[in-house]
């Protein structure tokens, strides 16, 4: 099973959808008064598409910027400089988010995620992609004979393959069959027990996480990992880009048609529905809070946020939503960005691409964009997720950035160093207003949780990466938004 085909399955796009986000809802028969918690792609998406069809909305932002997990850094870096602190990169296959690039007729540039030049260095070693290719041994770990001689993409496909395959040539409702049997295994135990074939030894199992750079998932969902993580990013075949100039410009594209109707520093204290619509509680950032009211609610929250806001006792959610609110896990993600006053990696013929290594960074990413061109550059040299990512959370930024700078003379040799003229990081676990950096099921709850995730609650609606089938990308958050749309429209029909 080619994971190209796992990709293009899990990346289907829902026609109905786009439709609506390139012709809208059409006109509302009877306008509502929709209040959108949240201004992320999903807030933004939905706010959008019902003011475009005739309701009034109003949009409350705890943070003092648009865009959510959407977040392009530029200071403190010179000129043009900056990072991408959340979502770097969009497939070509994500036909909704690429839709609406399209409708604000903004640049894109090709997001470069892998070269034949990119780095590893795993085990003290340091070797190109290509090296590795023609010995995947290069390493020196230690697996059995049977397994010597195989890549991590073939170890993968080895335990994961018959999953894979059965899913890429099964109906819609088959696909659901084969998640409930399979939500058992988190991707740790399914490696080791291998349900479909000869198990993998624990070796092998290290080196097909540190290669594939997914050692941060262990304990999550098998299906949710190998659909959410591994499918998308380790398709051979597929493309991806990015917006030119930064990411953040997708989020900032919808001011000119909501500016006036988005409050941004305001926190949501309570959600809570009166015998008319609902009722918000906020408070800004002075201490002093306030209602407002509305027809409905549009709430696309992080459910790690959801845990601190009261939702009311006198018509409190069900059960399954609670529980939901309570049990869905995010992933901590926090990187560390380094400028220096010329691009010495393309000395080392890195033009984009990554490396991928066992010690804490876990990832340096390579920028895609200006390329060639002198001047100073931006280049991420900690990409980090789940528990490598509290590492870096324990030290101060200081810290982070000495830290940084040191593993990456390990691979670059230490004359780099006095090129630094600057650094920045950013925690999403450290972030109030994500707790996170998108959702990610546990062991049983990708056939348990999704329903009880999406479904309204009264007049309270639901969006976010974390209600769709494609969270952890911004495809998922657009997903949601258009559906929470359609929601929405349909009451006042």
């Amino acid at each position: 099973m080619p994971l190209e085909a796992l990709a293009d399955v899990h990346g289907e796009t829902d026609e109905q959808k786009k439709q609506v986000l390139e012709q809208g809802l059409g006109q509302a028969g009877k306008a509502l008064n929709v209040l959108v918690l949240g201004a992320g792609m999903a807030g933004l998406t939905a706010a959008y598409l019902l003011r475009q069809a005739g309701h009034q909305v109003t949009v409350l932002e705890a943070n003092t910027r648009v865009g959510g997990r959407v977040h392009t850094v530029s200071e403190p870096f010179d000129g043009d400089g900056y990072y991408e602190a959340g979502a770097m990169r969009i497939p070509a296959k994500h036909q909704l988010a690429r839709t609406l690039v399209d409708k604000f007729n903004l640049e894109t540039e090709p997001f470069i995620t892998r070269t034949p030049d990119d780095l590893y260095f795993i085990n003290g070693k340091l070797a190109r992609s290509y090296q590795y290719e023609e010995n995947p041994d290069i390493f020196d770990i230690p697996v059995n004979e049977r397994e010597r001689g195989m890549h991590a993409r073939d170890l993968l496909l080895h335990t994961a393959g018959s999953f894979g395959r059965a899913y890429v040539e099964a109906s819609p409702r088959e696909r659901e069959r084969l998640i409930a049997a399979y939500d058992r295994y988190s991707k740790e135990m399914f490696a080791k027990l291998n349900p479909g074939g000869v198990p993998l030894s624990t070796n092998a199992s290290h080196k097909m996480k540190t290669v594939l750079g997914i050692g941060g998932f262990s304990h999550y969902s098998f299906v949710d990992i190998l659909l959410n993580i591994i499918g998308p990013i380790f398709d051979n075949e597929g493309e991806y880009f990015q917006v030119r100039g930064g990411n953040v410009k997708l989020p900032e594209a919808f001011l000119p048609i909501l500016r006036d109707r988005i409050f941004l520093g305001e926190t949501v204290q309570q959600i809570s529905e009166t015998e008319e619509g609902t009722r918000v509680t906020v408070k800004n950032r002075q201490g002093r809070e306030s209602t407002v009211e509305g027809d409905v609610t549009i709430c696309t929250l992080p459910f790690s946020v959801m845990r601190f806001i009261d939702t009311g006792a006198e018509q409190p959610w069900s059960f399954e939503k609670r529980q939901a609110i309570q049990n869905l896990q995010y992933i901590d993600s926090t990187k560390v960005a380094l400028e220096f006053s010329r691009k010495f990696w393309e000395d080392h013929a890195m033009f984009g691409g990554h490396l991928t290594t066992d010690l804490p960074p876990q990832h340096f990413i390579y920028p895609s964009h200006g390329i060639g061109q002198p001047g100073p550059g931006v280049m991420k040299a900690v990409y980090s997720w789940g528990a490598n990512a509290g590492l870096w959370d324990a030290l101060s930024e200081e810290q982070r950035i000495e830290q940084a700078l040191k593993h990456v003379a390990k691979v670059h040799g230490d004359d780099m160093k006095g090129l630094l003229t600057g650094g920045a990081s950013f925690s999403w676990g450290n972030n109030p207003y994500s707790i996170g950096c998108f959702s990610m099921y546990k062991p049983g709850q990708a056939s348990t949780l999704p329903e009880a995730i999406r479904r309204p609650e009264g007049r309270v609606h639901f969006a976010g990466e974390h209600t769709s089938a494609k969270h952890a990308w911004i495809e998922g958050a657009v997903e949601s938004g258009v559906r929470v749309a359609m929601e929405v429209h349909a009451r006042g029909e």
